[in-house]
């Protein structure tokens, strides 16, 4: 059977969600609103491409083109979005035995990756995979530097009463002080979202950063997937100090955007107590997992802090590949615009 490589219309939307819907790879990120959001928002072009065999997916793959000056460049998913994965989703990935399974995954890698040179003929392909999808073999085969990356996963089958008692001393007296001395945390709505998103650009002002994630595509999903996000934040003496921004699809809630440090100096920090009712919260609905997406980085003490939590480590891979006039420009980015710049970050 011979595979073949399609580019999806706004017609094809339902199908598109289904393969996400029931594929382990699958997430909110990939579903056909979220990308056309991020497309509208990005000046990006999307390519939502599917791999076929006898007429059968065997795979999607989101890709957005950009040109900026004269590079051409391919992302999944684009930056300055607040998501942290996508790439390729691989139907029956999970039920597969291992040589089909390989087989299948080669060939949507193979025809995308000749898409991605022949097609858009990019000089900048940057993609990180979902989780999931922990094999990057065909990546490195194909002259794509691998990257590991990390989240931190918390199970919540043991329920929040047995989860607390793993806490840490410390945290666990940080968040009966925190109710003690009168903060608490609320479940809000588009407004409460707003306000966060205000105090967030007002804690980067003070740190003399730049938030890069466009308020206007957040307040865009936020309309758009209402019923996919949790809104908590964090009262005291009746003013809203922080707040945290969640996420959830299929069985997983996922810790998104928020719960800086308050822009008025308060003690203790409400950040531990917003983190745990964001917890007991994933337990009480029935969630299995609680994912802190991207806290376990590189830095060891921003990785330490949330590890406080007594999660599990998971791993996903980021690949990218470049010309020589790319690779050039991205280091000086890297190195000299970046540092300058702030960013939205995860808890």
């Amino acid at each position: 059977m011979t595979a073949l490589l399609e580019r999806y219309t706004q017609k094809n939307a339902p199908e598109w969600d289904a393969i996400v819907e029931n594929s382990s790879q699958g997430t909110l990120f990939h579903t056909w609103n979220w990308l056309k959001i991020m497309e509208k928002h990005t000046g990006s072009i999307l390519h939502p491409l599917v791999v076929k065999k006898d007429d059968i997916p065997i795979g999607i793959f989101p890709l957005f083109y950009q040109k900026k000056g004269i590079l051409k460049m391919v992302y999944s998913p684009p930056p300055h979005t607040s998501v942290f994965y996508m790439g390729p989703v691989i139907t029956n990935y999970e039920t597969m035995r291992q040589d089909k399974r390989e087989n299948n995954y080669f060939e949507v890698q193979k025809l995308v990756d000749d898409y991605i040179t022949t097609e858009l003929k990019a000089d900048y392909v940057s993609i990180s995979l979902p989780p999931g999808l922990s094999d990057p073999r065909p990546y490195s085969w194909t002259d794509y530097s691998v990257r590991p990356l990390y989240d931190y996963v918390i199970d919540l089958s043991t329920g929040p009463d047995l989860l607390f008692q793993t806490l840490d001393k410390k945290r666990r007296q940080d968040i009966n002080r925190a109710m003690r001395k009168g903060m608490k945390v609320g479940i809000g709505s588009r407004k409460e979202f707003e306000i966060i998103l205000d105090l967030m650009n007002e804690r980067y002002k003070q740190q003399a950063k730049i938030v890069t994630v466009p308020t206007d595509y957040l307040l865009d999903i936020y309309d758009t997937f209402s019923k996919n996000i949790t809104v908590f934040y964090a009262t005291y003496e009746d003013e809203i100090i922080t707040g945290l921004i969640d996420l959830h699809y299929k069985d997983t809630i996922y810790s998104w955007i928020g719960n800086l440090k308050p822009v008025k100096s308060v003690s203790p920090s409400p950040s531990d107590l917003v983190n745990w009712e964001a917890v007991r919260y994933g337990c009480e609905q029935g969630f299995k997992s609680y994912v802190l997406l991207s806290a376990a980085g590189n830095k060891r003490l921003y990785a330490y802090n949330s590890a406080k939590f007594n999660p599990c480590l998971s791993i996903r891979f980021s690949v990218k590949k470049s010309s020589f006039t790319a690779g050039v420009l991205e280091k000086g980015y890297l190195t000299i615009v970046k540092p300058i710049k702030g960013r939205i970050q995860p808890v």
